[in-house]
């Protein structure tokens, strides 16, 4: 029997994606410390379950078909979550976790092929009502967006053109409109043209870079990506220890 909180019900008319959701899970979390000294980041606990279980059962409410976990550091812990909690999920593995994280997406592309696909991280908590938004079909290449944060060193920023699509995104900027909240959809019809700019990112920039990116090469390229908003929404990052304490604290208060 499953003894982990149960995932929220579906809602009665099924709106969600045919595509599959690629959930990021192989990284250190080195930021987080002590916390991750015998655990991967997808295992930390917050109130009560594991960062895997709430991205998972977020993913479930995306999209009615697969949901591919990239796997990586302590692999092995991680599979014998999934099968403890009989997560419904396709585990694929990244020998290179040490590399960057798009290492870890192009683990995942012999699972989706030509599909469109949802891309997200394990170490992000969204609201269930996201997932309405998350869900919906994009023209191209689309990344989610929020004007809700005081942006920090560390949170990836976002600095659109005229017409709303990206123009730079980096942590660097000085000069944003919008943060990046942690997920791209990429539909069957721009699958090509995205993994081809994967496929000479890592050629030009080696494999150290992240899945961000891409989305700044695409708007280089002259077909910037656009921006969905999720603004009044609210989520959750636990990348460092007083981020997961928050987290803990927000979702016992009865109020998420």
């Amino acid at each position: 029997m499953n003894d982990r909180a149960s995932s929220a019900p579906l809602p009665a008319q099924d709106h969600r994606s045919e595509s599959p959701v690629v959930l990021l899970a192989a990284g250190l979390g080195s930021r987080l410390g002590a916390l991750t000294e015998r655990l991967p980041k997808a295992l930390i606990a917050v109130a009560g379950q594991p960062l895997l279980a709430y991205a998972v059962d977020f993913a479930r409410a995306v999209t009615r078909t697969e949901i591919v976990v990239v796997g990586g550091f302590e692999f092995e812990r991680v599979a014998a979550e999934v099968a403890r909690l009989a997560l419904p999920v396709t585990l694929v593995r990244n020998h290179d976790f040490r590399d960057g994280n798009l290492v870890s997406l192009l683990a995942a592309r012999a699972a989706i092929g030509d599909r469109g696909f949802l891309l997200m991280n394990v170490d992000h908590i969204y609201r269930p009502a996201i997932a309405g938004v998350a869900a919906a079909p994009a023209d191209d290449v689309t990344a989610f967006i929020d004007h809700d944060r005081t942006l920090g060193a560390d949170d990836m920023k976002v600095a659109r053109d005229g017409q709303g699509r990206i123009s730079l995104i980096s942590k660097q900027l000085a000069t944003f409109d919008c943060g990046y909240v942690g997920m791209t959809r990429v539909p069957a019809s721009s699958a090509a043209r995205y993994w081809a700019e994967v496929d000479a990112a890592l050629a030009a920039e080696g494999r150290a870079i992240a899945v961000e990116r891409i989305l700044g090469r695409l708007a280089a390229a002259g077909r910037p990506p656009l921006c969905r908003d999720i603004s009044g929404h609210g989520w959750l990052e636990v990348d460092l220890p007083e981020e997961r304490d928050h987290a803990e604290r927000v979702l016992t208060s009865g109020t998420w």
